[in-house]
């Protein structure tokens, strides 16, 4: 199953060993996300660092294995996209992630409402990923 991944199910995926953690690396799943996403994760590293109680080189294996699990798609390939995703969401920080689910044909996985405010896109929580991925 083909997923677009958002910057909140990232950082839950590593601050936590949790149901989030463990649908990352599920073979069943093919995960994208827009490469600005790695921008995000720094951005808000002292936080993710905090919360999960990891050292320096502890969270930078994780994020090196995190990432590997992802298709990071530049942000110059998602430009064709946007003005569609734009008509879909009105929250510019969304539309890159609505840009890489139109262009890689996947859901996305979200817990952020403002994705609901479309109906284009399909958007999955993790309950409802792990009722999928349980059921493939």
């Amino acid at each position: 199953m083909k997923v677009t991944v958002d910057a909140n199910i990232l950082f839950a995926c590593i601050i936590k060993d949790s149901t989030t953690r463990r649908l990352f690396f599920n073979p069943a799943l093919s995960l994208f996300a827009p490469e600005f996403i790695v921008n995000e994760f720094v951005r808000h590293i002292a936080e993710i660092k905090e919360k999960s109680g990891l050292g320096d080189e502890e969270l930078h294996r994780l994020l090196e294995k995190v990432l590997g699990q992802l298709a990071l798609i530049p942000d110059k390939d998602l430009k064709p996209f946007l003005s569609a995703a734009a008509s879909l969401v009105d929250d510019p920080k969304d539309w890159l992630y609505i840009a890489c689910a139109l262009r890689e044909d996947t859901v996305i996985w979200s817990h952020d409402p403002d994705f609901g405010t479309q109906r284009r896109i399909t958007i999955i929580t993790t309950k409802e990923l792990m009722d999928i991925v349980g059921s493939l």
